[in-house]
């Protein structure tokens, strides 16, 4: 039988290798550290939360959720964290900041120089590039 050869690179389900080999195909693999793993958690829930972006309908959504939730207990259980713990600091910010359910999307800050704004957007300047005072507001 002819094979085709595909570049992975990525994490996969424990259980998804042997699904696969059961239909015919053979899968190279090699055990991480510590150290390889979180970082390849940390790439998995970027695309996780990619397909979450692009999920169009709500089976789909669930399903990439789902996703994105197996790749957080996973980054828990490495680093031996509390899910307590994240959800004590998940309520601390909610109470301190606020949630996202008043679905306000800011278009534009304007910061007084020197401020905490300030110090923060030019920390990030390819998240929050700074534009004259000129520019259109979107």
């Amino acid at each position: 039988m002819k094979m085709r050869r595909f570049k992975q690179n990525k994490l996969w389900r424990d259980n998804a290798p042997v699904m696969m080999e059961k239909h015919g195909s053979v899968i190279h693999f090699k055990q991480l550290s510590d150290q390889e793993f979180d970082h390849e958690l940390r790439s998995k829930l970027l695309e996780e939360a990619d397909e979450v972006k692009a999920a169009s309908s709500n089976k789909m959504l669930i399903e990439e959720l789902a996703d994105l939730y197996e790749v957080i207990d996973s980054l828990i259980a490495l680093h031996k964290i509390d899910k307590d713990q994240i959800l004590r600091a998940q309520e601390q910010k909610r109470d301190e900041r606020g949630g996202f359910m008043g679905r306000a999307y800011i278009t534009v800050a304007d910061h007084p120089e020197g401020s905490f704004g300030v110090e923060y957007c030019l920390a990030a300047p390819e998240k929050y590039p700074e534009i004259a005072f000129e520019d259109d507001i979107i």
